[in-house]
Protein backbone atom coordinates (compact mmCIF):
# COMPACT_ATOMS: atom_id res chain seq x y z
CA UNK A 1 0.00 0.00 0.00
CA UNK A 2 1.12 3.66 -0.92
CA UNK A 3 0.99 6.30 1.99
CA UNK A 4 2.02 10.48 1.44
CA UNK A 5 3.66 11.70 4.36
CA UNK A 6 2.16 15.01 5.49
CA UNK A 7 5.53 16.25 6.40
CA UNK A 8 7.36 16.22 3.25
CA UNK A 9 4.47 15.39 0.56
CA UNK A 10 6.62 12.36 -0.60
CA UNK A 11 4.53 8.79 -1.48
CA UNK A 12 6.08 5.43 0.12
CA UNK A 13 5.02 2.10 0.58
CA UNK A 14 4.25 0.54 3.37
CA UNK A 15 2.39 -2.33 4.57
CA UNK A 16 0.89 -1.17 7.70
CA UNK A 17 -1.09 1.69 9.55
CA UNK A 18 0.01 3.58 12.98
CA UNK A 19 2.62 5.63 14.05
CA UNK A 20 5.95 4.75 11.70
CA UNK A 21 8.85 7.23 10.23
CA UNK A 22 8.65 8.08 6.88
CA UNK A 23 11.91 7.30 4.60
CA UNK A 24 12.24 10.12 3.19
CA UNK A 25 12.22 12.83 5.77
CA UNK A 26 13.09 10.78 8.63
CA UNK A 27 9.69 12.27 10.79
CA UNK A 28 7.24 10.25 12.64
CA UNK A 29 3.78 9.64 10.93
CA UNK A 30 0.48 8.43 11.84
CA UNK A 31 -0.60 6.40 8.73
CA UNK A 32 -4.27 5.89 8.94
CA UNK A 33 -6.19 2.71 7.64
CA UNK A 34 -6.94 2.56 4.30
CA UNK A 35 -10.89 2.34 3.99
CA UNK A 36 -12.01 -1.07 4.10
CA UNK A 37 -8.28 -2.04 5.13
CA UNK A 38 -6.04 -4.76 3.06
CA UNK A 39 -2.59 -3.33 5.29
CA UNK A 40 -0.64 -6.46 4.92
CA UNK A 41 -0.11 -7.30 1.19
CA UNK A 42 3.47 -6.22 1.22
CA UNK A 43 3.83 -8.10 4.28
CA UNK A 44 3.34 -11.20 2.46
CA UNK A 45 5.26 -10.08 -0.82
CA UNK A 46 3.55 -7.40 -2.54
CA UNK A 47 4.91 -4.27 -3.77
CA UNK A 48 5.95 -3.15 0.12
CA UNK A 49 7.95 -6.23 0.70
CA UNK A 50 11.17 -4.90 2.44
CA UNK A 51 10.28 -1.50 2.80
CA UNK A 52 10.80 -0.36 6.06
CA UNK A 53 7.50 0.92 8.19
CA UNK A 54 9.30 1.76 11.68
CA UNK A 55 7.21 -0.79 13.45
CA UNK A 56 9.02 -4.28 14.41
CA UNK A 57 7.47 -7.43 12.53
CA UNK A 58 5.29 -9.53 14.34
CA UNK A 59 6.83 -11.55 17.37
CA UNK A 60 10.07 -9.39 16.91
CA UNK A 61 11.67 -7.19 19.40
CA UNK A 62 10.82 -3.45 19.84
CA UNK A 63 13.21 -1.85 17.39
CA UNK A 64 14.02 -4.47 14.87
CA UNK A 65 13.20 -4.85 11.32
CA UNK A 66 13.83 -7.58 8.69
CA UNK A 67 17.21 -8.18 7.97
CA UNK A 68 18.67 -7.49 10.90
CA UNK A 69 18.75 -3.69 11.56
CA UNK A 70 17.35 -2.41 14.71
CA UNK A 71 17.87 0.90 16.78
CA UNK A 72 22.30 1.41 17.50
CA UNK A 73 23.10 1.68 21.27
CA UNK A 74 22.63 5.45 21.38
CA UNK A 75 19.21 5.03 19.82
CA UNK A 76 18.91 2.66 23.14
CA UNK A 77 20.33 4.97 24.99
CA UNK A 78 17.32 5.50 27.59
CA UNK A 79 17.38 1.27 27.97
CA UNK A 80 21.17 0.28 28.26
CA UNK A 81 22.09 4.00 29.70
CA UNK A 82 23.64 7.51 28.14
CA UNK A 83 27.32 6.97 28.79
CA UNK A 84 27.61 3.03 27.66
CA UNK A 85 25.13 3.95 24.44
CA UNK A 86 27.25 6.76 23.18
CA UNK A 87 30.57 4.77 24.09
CA UNK A 88 29.22 1.54 22.20
CA UNK A 89 28.29 3.47 19.33
CA UNK A 90 31.25 4.75 18.77
CA UNK A 91 33.01 1.77 19.40
CA UNK A 92 31.01 0.17 16.23
CA UNK A 93 31.59 2.64 13.84
CA UNK A 94 35.13 2.54 14.62
CA UNK A 95 36.18 -0.77 14.95
CA UNK A 96 32.62 -2.76 13.34
CA UNK A 97 31.99 -0.10 10.58
CA UNK A 98 31.00 -2.72 7.80
CA UNK A 99 29.00 -4.40 10.20
CA UNK A 100 27.60 -1.37 11.92
CA UNK A 101 26.07 0.18 8.96
CA UNK A 102 24.47 -2.74 7.39
CA UNK A 103 22.59 -2.97 10.66
CA UNK A 104 21.19 0.89 10.67
CA UNK A 105 17.52 1.65 10.19
CA UNK A 106 17.44 4.29 7.65
CA UNK A 107 13.53 5.46 8.96
CA UNK A 108 15.04 6.47 12.47
CA UNK A 109 14.61 10.01 12.82
CA UNK A 110 18.15 11.68 11.10
CA UNK A 111 18.31 14.69 14.81
CA UNK A 112 19.14 11.03 16.46
CA UNK A 113 22.40 10.89 14.74
CA UNK A 114 23.19 14.47 14.69
CA UNK A 115 22.59 14.98 18.38
CA UNK A 116 25.19 11.97 18.88
CA UNK A 117 27.80 13.65 16.34
CA UNK A 118 27.69 16.88 17.73
CA UNK A 119 28.84 15.14 21.09
CA UNK A 120 32.08 14.09 19.36
CA UNK A 121 32.43 17.42 17.82
CA UNK A 122 31.88 18.69 21.36
CA UNK A 123 34.40 16.56 22.80
CA UNK A 124 37.15 17.46 20.50
CA UNK A 125 36.53 21.37 20.89
CA UNK A 126 37.24 20.28 24.77
CA UNK A 127 39.92 18.17 24.02
CA UNK A 128 41.30 21.24 21.56
CA UNK A 129 41.29 24.30 23.80
CA UNK A 130 43.99 23.23 26.23
CA UNK A 131 46.38 23.01 23.14
CA UNK A 132 45.27 26.69 21.90
CA UNK A 133 45.39 28.26 25.55
CA UNK A 134 48.57 27.05 26.84
CA UNK A 135 50.06 27.67 23.29
CA UNK A 136 51.02 24.16 22.22
CA UNK A 137 49.69 24.51 18.86
CA UNK A 138 50.86 27.99 17.84
CA UNK A 139 50.95 29.71 14.74
CA UNK A 140 54.50 29.46 12.07
CA UNK A 141 56.13 33.08 11.35
CA UNK A 142 57.49 33.00 8.28
CA UNK A 143 61.85 32.69 8.10
CA UNK A 144 62.17 35.96 6.33
CA UNK A 145 60.63 38.02 8.60
CA UNK A 146 62.35 40.73 9.22
CA UNK A 147 63.17 40.80 12.82
CA UNK A 148 62.97 43.68 15.41
CA UNK A 149 66.26 44.08 17.63
CA UNK A 150 64.07 45.54 20.47
CA UNK A 151 62.08 42.34 20.57
CA UNK A 152 63.64 38.64 21.70
CA UNK A 153 62.62 35.50 20.67
CA UNK A 154 61.16 34.93 24.25
CA UNK A 155 58.66 37.53 23.81
CA UNK A 156 57.68 36.88 20.28
CA UNK A 157 57.07 33.44 21.62
CA UNK A 158 54.98 34.78 23.88
CA UNK A 159 53.31 36.82 21.13
CA UNK A 160 52.33 33.94 19.14
CA UNK A 161 50.81 32.01 22.02
CA UNK A 162 48.28 34.82 22.36
CA UNK A 163 47.49 35.73 19.05
CA UNK A 164 46.84 31.80 18.42
CA UNK A 165 44.73 31.22 21.70
CA UNK A 166 42.74 34.82 20.24
CA UNK A 167 42.20 33.72 17.01
CA UNK A 168 42.14 29.42 17.97
CA UNK A 169 39.92 29.67 20.68
CA UNK A 170 37.01 31.99 19.25
CA UNK A 171 36.29 29.90 16.07
CA UNK A 172 36.79 26.58 17.74
CA UNK A 173 33.78 28.05 20.06
CA UNK A 174 32.35 28.98 16.79
CA UNK A 175 32.26 25.91 15.24
CA UNK A 176 30.48 24.51 18.51
CA UNK A 177 27.55 26.39 18.15
CA UNK A 178 27.78 26.15 14.05
CA UNK A 179 28.07 22.59 14.03
CA UNK A 180 24.85 21.20 13.20
CA UNK A 181 23.83 23.70 10.33
CA UNK A 182 27.50 22.89 8.88
CA UNK A 183 26.81 18.82 9.32
CA UNK A 184 23.19 19.75 7.51
CA UNK A 185 24.79 21.59 4.64
CA UNK A 186 27.79 18.87 4.24
CA UNK A 187 24.89 16.04 3.98
CA UNK A 188 22.70 17.96 2.10
CA UNK A 189 25.79 17.73 -0.86
CA UNK A 190 26.53 14.55 -0.37
CA UNK A 191 22.68 13.42 -0.63
CA UNK A 192 22.75 15.77 -3.77
CA UNK A 193 25.12 13.79 -5.31
CA UNK A 194 23.75 10.51 -4.68
CA UNK A 195 20.13 11.34 -5.86
CA UNK A 196 21.73 12.36 -8.99
CA UNK A 197 23.83 8.73 -9.55
CA UNK A 198 21.03 6.99 -7.83
CA UNK A 199 22.47 6.25 -4.64
CA UNK A 200 19.27 7.80 -2.67
CA UNK A 201 16.48 5.23 -2.31
CA UNK A 202 16.07 5.64 1.40
CA UNK A 203 15.91 9.11 1.52
CA UNK A 204 17.45 12.06 2.82
CA UNK A 205 17.41 10.83 6.51
CA UNK A 206 19.54 7.86 5.70
CA UNK A 207 22.13 9.78 4.03
CA UNK A 208 22.10 12.41 7.21
CA UNK A 209 22.36 9.10 9.29
CA UNK A 210 25.21 7.95 7.22
CA UNK A 211 27.46 10.97 7.33
CA UNK A 212 26.81 11.72 11.19
CA UNK A 213 27.57 8.32 12.24
CA UNK A 214 30.65 8.46 10.62
CA UNK A 215 31.76 11.70 13.26
CA UNK A 216 33.58 9.05 15.45
CA UNK A 217 37.04 9.48 14.51
CA UNK A 218 36.96 13.10 14.79
CA UNK A 219 37.24 12.77 18.45
CA UNK A 220 41.12 12.31 17.56
CA UNK A 221 41.50 15.51 15.69
CA UNK A 222 42.64 17.39 18.11
CA UNK A 223 46.28 15.71 18.15
CA UNK A 224 48.53 17.11 15.86
CA UNK A 225 49.39 15.53 12.76
CA UNK A 226 46.42 13.14 13.54
CA UNK A 227 43.90 15.23 12.54
CA UNK A 228 44.31 14.26 8.80
CA UNK A 229 44.36 10.59 9.15
CA UNK A 230 40.98 11.12 11.04
CA UNK A 231 39.71 13.29 8.26
CA UNK A 232 40.71 10.14 5.90
CA UNK A 233 38.97 7.79 8.06
CA UNK A 234 35.88 9.76 9.03
CA UNK A 235 35.44 9.64 4.40
CA UNK A 236 36.42 5.92 4.51
CA UNK A 237 32.66 5.24 7.39
CA UNK A 238 30.83 7.57 5.46
CA UNK A 239 31.01 5.54 2.21
CA UNK A 240 30.70 2.22 4.59
CA UNK A 241 27.67 4.19 5.80
CA UNK A 242 26.23 4.69 2.05
CA UNK A 243 26.81 1.67 1.46
CA UNK A 244 25.27 0.41 4.64
CA UNK A 245 22.05 2.95 5.38
CA UNK A 246 21.09 3.64 2.03
CA UNK A 247 21.87 -0.11 0.50
CA UNK A 248 23.61 0.95 -2.16
CA UNK A 249 27.37 -0.36 -4.53
CA UNK A 250 30.90 0.58 -3.11
CA UNK A 251 31.57 2.77 -6.57
CA UNK A 252 28.12 4.66 -5.87
CA UNK A 253 29.06 5.25 -2.37
CA UNK A 254 32.48 6.53 -2.94
CA UNK A 255 30.90 9.32 -5.57
CA UNK A 256 28.32 10.02 -3.44
CA UNK A 257 31.07 11.25 -0.63
CA UNK A 258 34.33 12.06 -2.17
CA UNK A 259 32.91 13.83 -5.89
CA UNK A 260 32.10 16.98 -3.11
CA UNK A 261 35.36 17.18 -2.17
CA UNK A 262 37.17 16.98 -5.70
CA UNK A 263 34.80 19.57 -6.56
CA UNK A 264 35.71 21.64 -3.52
CA UNK A 265 39.19 21.02 -4.68
CA UNK A 266 39.19 22.01 -7.94
CA UNK A 267 37.06 25.44 -7.09
CA UNK A 268 39.76 26.02 -4.57
CA UNK A 269 42.86 24.98 -6.95
CA UNK A 270 41.24 27.37 -9.49
CA UNK A 271 40.71 30.46 -6.89
CA UNK A 272 43.97 30.25 -5.73
CA UNK A 273 45.23 30.28 -9.79
CA UNK A 274 43.22 33.29 -9.62
CA UNK A 275 44.44 35.13 -6.97
CA UNK A 276 47.68 34.43 -7.96
CA UNK A 277 47.57 35.91 -11.67
CA UNK A 278 45.78 39.09 -10.24
CA UNK A 279 48.87 39.22 -7.80
CA UNK A 280 51.55 38.97 -10.49
CA UNK A 281 49.85 41.04 -12.88
CA UNK A 282 49.96 43.70 -10.05
CA UNK A 283 53.11 43.64 -9.42
CA UNK A 284 53.86 43.65 -13.19
CA UNK A 285 52.06 46.73 -13.59
CA UNK A 286 54.08 48.81 -10.56
CA UNK A 287 57.20 47.67 -11.85
CA UNK A 288 56.25 49.19 -15.35
CA UNK A 289 55.13 52.41 -13.80
CA UNK A 290 58.54 52.49 -11.55
CA UNK A 291 60.82 52.08 -15.10
CA UNK A 292 59.65 55.16 -16.29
Amino acid sequence: MEARCPRCSNVFTTDRSGIQFCPHCGQQIDVPVPPGGGWGAGAAGGSGAGRFSGEPPPGGTPGALPGGRDLTPWERRREVGVVKGFFETWKLTIASPQTFFRTVRPDVPWTEALFWAWIIHAINVVLSLPLLGLGLSTLMLPQNLPSNPNVSPEQMAAVMKVVTAAFGIGPVLGSLILYPLLAIIGAAVMHLVAMIIGAGKNGWGATMRAYCYASGPYVFSFIPCVGLLAWIYALVLRIFGMMGIQETDGFKATVSVLLPWVLLCCCGAAAALGFGSLIAGLAGAGSGSRSF
